[in-house]
């Protein structure tokens, strides 16, 4: 956040700046309605980066003139832009970011000779409340507001954090202002809900909450949605809503900690949709809130083990994360480690780490380079004080380079695993040990073949085929860490290998693969040495894009 670059102007080629403007996804920006009162197209301009790029105003709230309310409007850009898009902080830590005192920066771009932008120090408060739509802004000494200054974010000096947007000021002598009105971020997702996407809420993850509301977009609030939601939440509710999607949002961030009540209002709210939307609603309700016998069903917590290879010695970057209730939690810092002390690092890592995740459902997830996929990270220890493997829990593999925020790799699994998770289920492919040897030939099959999603190969894959997977996106794999030595391969050990793996994952929904994976190398545990079994030295592939860990710092240098 240290160069600012998601701070924009918005105009007209015949009337210049107009007004402020703040990315919040590489293509979106949000500014004013007034600002762009009577434009279907308007200019954008991030000062010293870019210039004068088309604009297209794509929604608006519900501002026609002076004291409405809904000023806000949205501007898509023609192509996306290098810059971080502004952070955003959860509406519900604005009154803590943004009370009690604090001074905040807004931005605008006033007429002058010099036709630079300007800032300002300001200060607000939640009580500062004007009729529960605008908090009130008030300037520090030396400081104005001026014509310009709308659709500026404000935001906290230190960190860029937004909390709100600029709308007004009540202009004085020489058209300044000490006083001005911004909208919250509350509010504003109140006029443009698809904010809701990109904002760190703590519910679900972002990936369910935008399928969600996509689901239910453009459903209004109705008198018996307001009945159910009653019963749901077993009081009324003390504001009106503008949409379907509004009343599901306050339940799930008034009951957090309480999926059960969610999950009710969500069946309630299900009866009074068409039939293709009850059905989404339906298979979606099945993926994300399915409860567990006795519990509510929640998201993994997870211990993931990031491995940077260096490319001047031998030597890896090794980060442990942990990821729980959807987010990222402790970490242990980066520490740099020579190639032949990786496991002990990672297993003391791991011990430091794991009071984090203990007594949660937790597995382990290494994320690590493409060689590396195949080695036998069960076997590492948990504890190794007293010899306990990490096998006692789900562990699987994911590609490391996904984990890089500018990877096609990522952004290839990132379709494919929507298109696993929107069919609710694992529908295996076998790959055979006589498929083709080639890696072009297996590139051009899965590149063919969008919809495959989940590979079982019967022995060790060719390193091809592993990177052709990789490629396309493939985010589930399975595979013994044998290899096929049969001569022929109708009935080889690889085929019987691929169908037994293939027959206890299909149909399974893909949440469960890890847990399915752990009982295989359970019961390979108990099957007699001298027999094949698919869960012995069984490796598995599970690269849920959205299990994303922040960069380590001295990763990105």
């Amino acid at each position: 956040m240290d160069d600012w670059q998601w701070r924009a102007w918005v105009g007209t080629r015949d009337r210049g700046k107009l007004g402020a403007a703040f990315l919040v996804t590489p293509t979106r920006l949000l500014t004013c309605a007034h600002t762009v009162l009577g434009l279907d197209e308007a200019r954008v301009g991030f000062p010293g980066l870019r210039e004068d790029l088309p604009a297209k105003v794509v929604a608006r709230g519900g501002w026609r003139r002076l004291g409405d309310d809904g000023d806000v409007a949205v501007l898509e850009l023609a192509e996306p832009v290098p810059y971080e898009p502004a952070r955003l902080a959860d509406p519900e830590d604005v009154p803590e970011l943004a009370g009690g005192g604090r001074t905040l920066g807004v931005y605008g771009f006033p007429i002058r000779s010099d036709d630079n932008e300007r800032y300002a120090t300001i200060t607000t408060d939640p009580h500062w409340l004007v009729k529960q739509e605008w908090w009130q802004l008030q300037t520090a000494p030396g400081y104005a507001l001026e014509e310009g200054y709308s659709g500026s974010a404000v935001y906290d000096t230190a960190t860029g954090t937004v909390v709100g947007m600029v709308t007004n000021a009540e202009l004085g002598d020489h058209d300044r202002a000490e006083l001005g009105w911004m909208l919250p971020l509350s509010r504003i997702r109140t006029h443009w809900e698809e904010l809701d996407d990109v904002l760190p809420l703590r519910w679900l993850t972002p990936d369910a909450r935008g399928d969600l509301r996509r689901i239910l977009d453009g459903i209004p609030y109705s008198g018996p949605l307001a009945a159910d939601l009653e019963r749901a939440a077993g009081r009324p509710p003390r504001e009106e809503f503008r949409s379907a999607w509004a009343s599901v949002r306050y339940v799930a961030e008034g009951w957090p900690h309480d999926p059960d009540r969610l999950a009710r209002y969500l069946t309630a709210l299900g009866r009074h949709l068409p039939g293709a939307r009850r059905g989404k609603l339906d298979a979606w309700t099945a993926r994300h809130l399915r409860p567990a016998p006795g519990e509510a069903e929640e998201e993994p917590a997870s211990i993931i083990v990031r491995l940077e290879r260096l490319t001047f010695d031998r030597s890896y970057d090794l980060t442990v994360h942990t990821w729980i209730n959807g987010a990222e939690g402790p970490s242990q810092p980066t520490v740099r480690v020579p190639e032949g002390e990786v496991r002990g690092a990672v297993q003391d890592a791991v011990a430091r780490t794991r009071q984090a995740v203990i007594g949660r459902r937790w597995m382990i997830e290494f994320a690590v380079p493409e060689s590396w996929l195949g080695k036998p990270f069960e076997q590492w220890y948990v504890d190794a004080r007293n010899k306990i493997p990490m096998r006692m829990y789900p562990v699987v593999v994911r590609d490391v380079d996904r984990l890089r925020p500018d990877s096609i790799r990522r952004d290839q699994a990132h379709q494919r695993w929507r298109v696993l998770t929107g069919r609710g289920r694992s529908d295996p492919r076998r790959v055979g040990c006589d498929a083709p040897r080639k890696g072009s030939a297996f590139h051009d099959w899965l590149e063919a073949n969008t919809d495959y999603c989940v590979l079982v190969y019967g022995a060790r894959p060719l390193r091809s085929w592993l990177t052709a997977a990789l490629n396309n996106g493939v985010p589930v794999m399975l595979w013994p860490r044998t290899s096929c030595t049969d001569a022929a391969h109708h009935d080889c050990r690889g085929h019987r290998a691929a169908a037994s793996l293939t027959a206890a994952i299909a149909g399974a929904p893909p949440a469960d693969l890890p847990r399915i994976a752990l009982d295989l190398r359970k019961e390979a545990l108990q099957a007699p040495k001298d027999e094949p079994h698919c869960g012995r030295e069984l490796t598995l592939l599970w690269d849920d894009p959205s299990r994303l860990p922040d960069p380590p710092l001295a990763m990105e240098v």
